[in-house]
């Protein structure tokens, strides 16, 4: 399909041309018969874009369980779906050059897309769809009105009022100055592209729908797309009461959403473009909050004659259901975290053998560990870090804690225990969500132990003053592969102890850095002298902030071949 600008087709040599090696990654992803270590090798072509990907994929708004360091390791954490959505999402903020559109300051265009790319995110849970991919979709939707500007420089002098219209009048206007819309010339770019199926119609159709026979999945996003659409608005136009009542209809109308669910989304938006900025490498001014937003629209209707009694009172009956809303969403929140707190093993000590801690960043965790005794007197031990954060991720949580115990009752095999616990994850977890999990056997007689690990953080074999030995995993995250193969790893505890741990201990925040796989060691050195729960308690304590907060998950395990001091 082909757009015309005032009058012209715009020709696929007219369009900003996509970075090579980009466009080849999206395309090697969406070949389902590529090997991973060919998608590497191409991941690694770009030196640039590979430094990108890995910067991006590794900040804290994306939420990855451990750091990627490398092209491989991003290809087997990430899948390839998520990969392409990064890749995509840094191509399209580089396509253009800050100077490519003399007099036009770009980077306020990037702030708009950004927010609804975030707006987008905030709504993968409502239409049961790929947080990343919506992200992509909304970063990605508007994306022919920058290319109407780059071919036709002169209209730049109405970016503000194209800026400040809502999408209706946005698109109005863009026909009379262009003879065309953004939507029709993003459609254009993404076939001259060969973009993905899906964010192809996402460009395209988001105003007016897609193709009937679309799936019903490229449906779901061009609607969530139209809804981030007029979320963003609610920040950027001028008469902030149409866009706030917009999408509070659209948000009921696509997905059931209350004018109390679609506000407290709104004021999510707010709080995350920051460190969403941050992680696409981006500059944002400073951003205003959802209540002061709801004030400057209450303020519009006095100016139309409302009466200041009546303004004030919908104002506090606004912010008064916000605060009913927010006082529900903590109590259910609080809820979970008693859920979660019943799977961990039922009380310290019962084994003396194994202690276990954790420690949770907000109300509910994506980390767990669990172990028990075995009939045959050997004990059973796993831990486990859920990708993600949030909701989704304490409920995945909550299913693998339940797998592990349930069916490890009768699979004392780790490597055959973790086989089954992947493919029951992949077949019913929602897309781009894994699990990496060290599942082992441990028998106090003998001191023999059988492990196996699923993409987790190595673990450590300590003695008394030196690491002994470690074992990475063999195995990808649960989750991805349902062919994937474990194997176990068998030794002897010598004495020794083992340490589990989840990427919270290792990537917590010091004076002088961060804490990193080394600095456990020498900190497990200094606190080898103390009894198991003691010895937890001290790693812990060494990376807390003096509240006892921590800025992630933390969850740590300890397996000794010895009896605990001081146990029965």
């Amino acid at each position: 399909m082909e757009a015309t600008v005032t009058g012209e087709t715009v020709r696929p040599s007219d369009l900003p041309a996509p970075p090579k090696d980009a466009i080849r990654i999206v395309q090697a992803c969406s070949n389902p018969g590529i090997d991973s270590r060919d998608l590497a090798r191409i991941v690694a072509n770009d030196p640039v874009l590979t430094a990108e990907l890995l910067r991006v994929a590794n900040s804290a708004y994306f939420g990855l369980v451990s750091q990627v360091k490398s092209a491989s390791r991003a290809v087997t954490i990430l899948g390839s779906r998520a990969l392409r959505n990064l890749v995509l999402c840094i191509s399209m903020r580089d396509a253009l050059r800050a100077d490519s559109i003399p007099g036009f300051d770009i980077d306020t265009y990037w702030e708009d897309a950004l927010r609804r790319a975030v707006s987008a995110r905030s709504l993968a849970g409502l239409a049961q769809l790929d947080a990343d991919e919506c992200f992509t979709a909304g970063l990605l939707q508007d994306f022919g009105l920058l290319v109407m500007l780059y071919l036709m420089p002169g209209r730049v002098e109405h970016w503000s009022d194209l800026a400040h219209a809502t999408p209706e009048e946005r698109r109005d206007l863009e026909i009379e100055l262009f003879s065309t819309t953004h939507d029709e010339v993003g459609l254009t770019l993404a076939t001259s592209w060969d973009l993905p199926t899906e964010l192809t119609l996402a460009m395209g159709y988001h105003h007016e729908g897609p193709p009937e026979s679309s799936e019903p999945q490229d449906i779901l996003l061009c609607k969530v797309a139209a809804c981030a659409d007029w979320m963003a608005a609610v920040y950027r136009c001028e008469d902030k009461r149409v866009s706030i009542q917009r999408a509070r209809v659209l948000l009921k109308d696509n997905f059931g959403a209350s004018a109390e669910h679609t506000d407290f989304l709104l004021q999510q938006v707010s709080e995350s473009m920051t460190e969403a900025a941050s992680a696409m490498g981006m500059r944002v001014g400073e951003q205003k909050s959802f209540d002061a937003v709801l004030r400057e629209a209450n303020l519009r209707l006095a100016e139309d004659n409302l009466s200041y009694q009546e303004l004030n009172w919908r104002l506090q009956q606004a912010l008064a259901e916000r605060d009913k809303f927010a006082d529900e969403l903590r109590y259910e929140l609080e809820l979970a975290r008693e859920v979660q707190k019943s799977l961990l093993p039922p009380c310290a000590g019962s084994l003396s053998n194994v202690v276990g801690l954790n420690l949770t960043a907000k109300a509910v965790s994506g980390d767990f560990y669990d172990y028990y005794q075995l009939v045959d007197g050997r004990i059973a031990f796993c831990l486990a870090d859920v990708s993600g954060k949030g909701m989704n991720a304490a409920l995945l949580m909550a299913k693998a804690a339940s797998l592990f115990r349930c069916l490890g009752k009768g699979i004392h095999d780790p490597a055959k225990l973790l086989s089954m616990l992947n493919r029951e994850i992949f077949e019913t977890s929602i897309r781009g969500m894994f699990v990496t999990m060290v599942a082992g056997v441990f028998d106090p007689a003998t001191g023999e132990v059988m492990l196996s690990s699923a993409g987790h953080l190595p673990v450590l074999h300590m003695g008394c003053a030196a690491l002994i030995a470690e074992y990475p995993a063999k195995a990808p995250p649960l989750g991805i592969n349902p062919d994937g193969v474990f194997t176990n790893e068998v030794f002897h505890l010598q004495g020794g102890c083992l340490y589990l741990y989840t990427d919270g201990l290792v990537e917590a925040r010091l004076d002088d850095g961060r804490l990193e796989k080394d600095g456990l060691i020498r900190l497990v050195r200094d606190v080898s002298h103390l009894p198991a729960p003691e010895r937890a308690a001290a790693i812990a304590a060494a990376v807390q902030a003096r509240d006892g907060a921590v800025e992630d998950d933390l969850t740590l395990v300890i397996v000794e071949g010895r009896q605990r001091h001081g146990a029965g």
